[in-house]
């Protein structure tokens, strides 16, 4: 079947219009002549909508592949957001580049950075692949990168610590704790955690980084090479490695380049040689560090650090002085004062200056009030003043301590004897919001600390926020999903994406400005003739172009604002469930503040109390559908736009009806070639915006062929992924529940060691009282016998000379 070229099929369609049209233009006033617009004035219009309709043949007929230098644009665009912090973003484009166009250079330089945002989102593995797939890949864009792959394959090897490791009391210098655990036959040694990489690989690495010239070795190559040596026991070649990277003999500068991998390289060096035993060497390693005044705050730290090891190396040489006056290096605003105030107290309790070592405990309790190590705080306090021989100061300090302690294990201890509702009730606390679950939230303020000493409550907690957090990221990315399908089953498919969506808009402003031609053209052509019923009838269809859903038009608008209201409903709806949440904890706050006064039933309460706390669970997650269905509405709403549907329809009748009556005028005669030849032109551009319309439709479809595609796949996924979360979110809420009620049996057994441990340092208060009685009753016979003994050596000589 051949089909009808669109300009010819309006111009039959129109000429049924024309012949009714043609009996109505003789009778009537006519139009004024001042409403004509000159000729050359709609030929500049015309012009102009031309130029609009080869900008959209051309976007329609451009080649969807990317360029060079649109993929360099990508590349840089995900570099800059992996620099802000934003790994997530940057995986997305450089995962884009990686699958989409292999071959480009962009490309081949992705599959680094694609590794490098990895790491960022501890992927370790996929990270190594890649950094893999990089070494294995010998194209010149690839190569460049070879070093720095080697590198990070090396982080991945050894792995460093997470964030805020060197923080944690009791890594380093809490004497008390690393000898209780020693005595019970625990391994106290801190040994580099276990990385991604086997032997054999780890082996080939190295020797990828020796291939590498030396004097051509990438800064960041020789750290981490360096740095891998030091941690494998090879400490002399790791100081040679690292020497040459920061020479002992040249001041570490604070600019330049590479002033923060030499500020890096000087304190592992330092530690190396440390490691080797060379003391001198490494004093004065971490003195040459700690000259330097660098600008970043990671680099600051680094200086911190090596102060504090310096501190450590002075406290093991019993130089009291000086490993204090590298403590006091570390202000306030640092975030190792609180283990540098620790140690600083036990090196001042080394040399016996026991006032000043209380005073650094004390300003750390005023510090850091929550801290895990409190309890051990109190407790050394206590036994510093036995060595000051304040015994009531000693035994004042032990008995708080007992009281607080008992106190916590009696109210804790009460909670286990209802262990059943207890798990079931911690069960319900967890659902309630997994993502923000806290240990404060089942344990009084008091216990929390020592709770946070115990791995498996700690992990218990992280278990239940992990399995949160992926819950509500399953939720957000199937609401995006939901609304990427609206989005692909909308008419104008060009319109989902930026730059045909500016096209197809501009096509639209050409259907109206050449709809303006044409009136102009008509108006000219009817000169004074009234048109009458035809006039009438062409105002109607104009107002329907103007107002194509008539009393309707603002409908799109009343339901925008209707969904904002729904919207506002929501968060109403969240503060009340908030409320809600905030009375109950209240509630059961002031039950477990005042339990003795009360007569409830404690089981009972707990299986009231659990239940509200579903029901409250059940409530947000029907806010949460409701925001669901409310977004796609909107998504809906976007796509699927009632108005512009209703204008193009109404454009169209216009059109038509305009085309007969200019075919109706036009038999009568007296059209000018002129008026004539911009009447066609107008026509052609017509239907040249409208196949430029639909060419722009399909180069869109074309785009998204393979996004309909991932979009089944993934909508497959992320249904699979829900029922296993499901299941899996049981089982958390029960495992999670049940180390909670261990978690309680363990931070009661552990409240209980404190109350035991302040008896026996009230025992030591007695024995050192009871000692110091001795002691003096010792001195004092010692001091009688020594009177005794002069006063019968004077009688003696007293005698003698009266002899």
């Amino acid at each position: 079947m051949v089909r009808v070229p669109r300009l010819r099929a309006v111009t039959h369609r129109a000429g049924a219009i024309a012949l009714a049209i043609a009996t109505l233009l003789a009778a009537g006033p006519a139009i004024a002549r001042d409403r004509e617009v000159k000729l050359g004035d709609l030929a500049t219009s015309l012009r102009e909508a031309e130029e609009n309709v080869v900008a959209a043949e051309r976007a329609a007929a451009k080649d969807p592949r990317a360029k060079e230098t649109e993929l360099a644009r990508r590349l840089v665009d995900g570099q800059l957001l992996l620099a802000e912090g934003d790994a997530e973003g940057a995986a997305i484009k450089f995962l884009d580049l990686v699958e989409n166009y292999p071959e480009s250079q962009a490309g081949a330089q992705a599959v680094f950075f694609l590794g490098d945002a990895l790491v960022h989102m501890e992927m370790s593995r996929w990270a190594a692949e890649l950094f893999s797939k990089n070494l294995a890949d010998a194209r010149p864009d690839a190569k460049r990168f070879h070093q720095r792959s080697v590198a990070r394959l090396f982080d991945l090897a050894s792995p460093r610590r997470e964030q805020g490791f060197a923080r944690k009391p009791g890594v380093s210098a809490t004497p008390e704790v690393r000898a209780r655990l020693q005595a019970v036959g625990v391994d106290v040694r801190v040994t580099p955690p276990v990385g991604v990489l086997d032997e054999a690989n780890v082996a080939r690495l190295s020797k990828w980084a020796t291939s590498f010239p030396a004097d051509q070795r990438l800064p960041e190559l020789r750290y981490a090479y360096g740095r891998w040596l030091y941690l494998s026991g090879r400490h002399a070649e790791a100081i040679v490695e690292l020497d040459a990277l920061s020479p002992i003999d040249i001041p570490i500068t604070r600019g330049g380049p590479d002033a923060s991998w030499r500020l890096r390289a000087s304190y592992v060096a330092a530690s190396a040689s440390l490691a080797k035993g060379d003391l001198e060497d490494a004093v004065a390693r971490f003195a040459r560090i700690t000259k330097t005044r660098p600008g970043e705050s990671r680099d600051r730290q680094i200086v911190e650090l090596a102060w504090m090891a310096l501190g450590r190396v002075h406290h093991d040489e019993a130089a009291t002085d000086d490993a204090v006056r590298s403590y006091r290096h570390i202000g306030r605003d640092s975030p190792y004062f609180p283990e540098a105030m620790y140690e600083t107290a036990w090196t001042l309790l080394g040399a016996e200056r026991f006032e000043q070592s209380v005073q650094a405990l004390d300003l750390l309790l005023i510090y850091d009030p929550d801290s895990p190590i409190v309890p051990e705080i109190k407790q050394l306090r206590g036994k510093i003043r036995v060595q000051q021989r304040d015994y009531k100061g000693a035994e004042a300090e032990f008995l708080g301590l007992r009281r607080e302690f008992d106190r916590l294990a009696t109210q804790l201890g009460r909670r286990l004897s209802a262990k059943g509702d207890a798990t079931e009730y911690f069960a319900a606390v967890v659902g309630e919001d997994m993502e923000h679950f806290s240990l404060a939230a089942v344990l009084p303020v008091g216990a929390v600390p020592v709770a946070r000493s115990l791995p498996r409550a700690v992990q218990a907690e992280s278990l239940a926020r992990e399995v949160g957090a992926l819950e509500r990221e399953l939720a957000d990315t199937r609401a995006l999903l939901a609304r990427m399908e609206e989005a692909v089953r909308a008419r104008d498919k060009a319109r989902l994406f930026n730059d045909l969506a500016a096209h197809a808009a501009g096509l639209d402003n050409v259907d109206d400005d050449l709809i303006t031609v044409e009136e102009a053209l008509i108006r000219r052509l009817a000169g004074d003739r009234d048109l009458g019923a035809a006039e009438r009838k062409r105002g109607a269809l104009r107002d329907k172009v103007d107002r194509p859903l008539g009393d309707r038009t603002d409908h799109q608008r009343r339901a925008v604002t209707r969904l904002q209201r729904l919207q506002e409903q929501a968060h109403k709806l969240d503060l009340f469930v908030s409320a809600m949440r905030a009375e109950l904890v209240a509630t059961e706050r002031y039950y477990e503040e005042t339990r003795k006064e009360q007569k409830i039933d404690h089981q009972g309460f707990l299986k009231e109390a659990a239940a509200r706390r579903d029901e409250l669970a059940l409530q947000e997650a029907q806010v949460a559908a409701l925001r669901e269905r409310i977004s796609s509405a909107q998504a809906a709403l976007r796509y699927e736009d009632p108005l512009r549907e209703a204008k193009a329809k109404a454009v169209a009748d216009y059109r038509r009806y305009l085309a007969g009556m200019y075919q109706g005028l036009a038999g009568k005669g007296g059209v000018s070639a002129e008026v004539d030849a911009l009447w066609k032109r107008a026509q052609g551009l017509h239907a040249r915006a409208d196949k430029a319309r639909v060419d722009l439709d399909h180069t869109a479809g074309k785009r998204l062929e393979g996004a309909v595609t991932v979009l089944a796949q993934e909508r497959a996924n992320l249904d699979a992924y829900l029922g296993e979360l499901t299941g899996a979110k049981g089982t958390t809420k029960t495992v999670v529940a049940d180390v909670l009620a261990a978690s309680y049996a363990d931070v009661v057994t552990e409240l209980n060691s404190l109350v035991l441990r302040s008896e026996v340092g009230l025992l030591d208060v007695a024995w050192a009282m009871k000692e110091a009685e001795t002691d003096e009753i010792h001195r004092l016979e010692v001091e009688r016998d020594r009177e005794l003994g002069e006063i019968d050596l004077s009688i003696e000589m007293g005698l003698e000379d009266v002899e």
